[in-house]
């Protein structure tokens, strides 16, 4: 079940006042007429937070607020990359001269927590839309969390469906924003493998208004050959536990990074295994890693969170969702090791052994 609430700038979700997701959202947004958000995209941009973010955009102009897309990781796989090409999405990558004076407020989609530098702690969170499993509590105006939900892209559907913005089918804008929303769905849930009941309620509304032959464009993108060398690094690196299979790929650049759960994927359909995590060293600043699971009783969130731990802020290393997760753990100081095959095998006996231990298999 969704957990919405509507509150006071400032209050905590224990004194807030539940009400109709939709409706509430608008009494939010009525509030701040005229004022400029900044719309938070929490890691890699995918085609759910893609689309999230452009469709809090498009509703948030009916109240007049403006509004700028922020993200903080490249956009690196390359579907993605071709989905903000190909529909002209307005999103800007943060940097340190971004500058933040004149912005009001944030809004965060597809996340309910988001790593962004100390200056934005000024701005109050107005609103946080997700369907991932709930963190908390959180110090927002207007929360809607909904675990039965595929994707964050149905929940904006459904506000579009219920009129917070107006969708015509004459209108260029409203056709790239049920592309991207279609999309959205489409990729977090596995081509509607996972699909729930909202999912393809929501999928039924945006039909009538997206550039279908432009979805087929953007789902053609060929495989790039560093995926593909990639994909063989984690094939002949495979170390096979049981049903399990883990697979350390080395040094990948920031913008190959989506390339490991791609590769995640793939041998996730060698006959015989259930669950994989793939890792490597992105960008010489972050072990990084994906799992893919068709395991009944594999929780990816669970045991991402309990192999990993947290930050001395308790912020999880790792997290996910029914049949797939990923982690991100800073190296600090150990990123000025000069040698590099001593700082790979240094971080892949690590991971490892924290494996094989949170499996109960002897590694030898």
């Amino acid at each position: 079940m969704p957990t919405t609430t509507e509150a006071t700038p400032g209050a905590s979700l224990s004194v807030a006042v539940s009400r109709e997701p939709s409706q509430s959202l608008k009494t939010i947004l009525s509030s701040h007429k005229g004022e400029r958000h900044v719309i938070a995209i929490r890691g890699y941009p995918d085609p759910d937070s893609i689309g999230s973010a452009m469709a809090h955009g498009f509703i948030c102009r009916e109240f007049e607020i403006d509004t700028t897309i922020l993200y903080f990781d490249d956009i690196s796989h390359h579907e993605n990359r071709a989905l903000v090409k190909k529909l002209a999405i307005d999103m800007t990558r943060y940097s340190e001269d971004f500058e933040l004076n004149g912005y009001d407020r944030l809004a965060i989609v597809d996340a309910q927590m988001v790593e962004m530098p100390s200056d934005f702690k000024r701005l109050p969170v107005v609103s946080i839309v997700d369907h991932h499993k709930v963190q908390g509590e959180f110090d927002a105006e207007f929360v809607d969390v909904r675990e039965d939900a595929g994707s964050t892209s149905s929940i904006y559907a459904e506000y579009l469906e219920h009129n917070l913005a107006a969708m015509n089918k004459d209108s260029p804008e409203a056709g790239k924003l049920a592309s991207a929303l279609l999309f959205g769905i489409r990729s977090d849930t596995d081509d509607y493998l996972l699909a729930r009941e909202l999912d393809y309620r929501a999928a039924a509304f945006l039909a009538q208004y997206a550039d279908h032959d432009l979805l087929q464009a953007i789902s053609k993108q060929s495989i790039s050959p560093r995926t593909m060398e990639i994909t063989q690094r984690a094939y002949a690196n495979k170390v096979i536990a049981d049903t399990h299979v883990l697979a350390g790929v080395g040094y990948v650049r920031d913008e190959d990074r989506d390339s490991i759960g791609q590769a995640a994927d793939y041998l996730l359909r060698r006959e015989g295994i259930d669950t994989v995590i793939c890792y490597g060293i992105v960008n010489n600043q972050f072990v990084d890693g994906s799992m893919r699971t068709t395991s009944n009783v594999v929780d990816p969130d669970r045991f991402l969170k309990e192999l990993f731990g947290a930050d001395p802020h308790g912020i999880a290393y790792g997290g996910g969702r029914a049949d797939k997760g990923a982690f991100k753990i800073p190296l600090g100081p150990f990123a000025s090791c000069g040698d590099r095959d001593l700082l790979w095998r240094m971080v892949q006996r690590t991971i490892e052994d924290l494996f094989f231990n949170k499996i109960g298999i002897n590694r030898e």
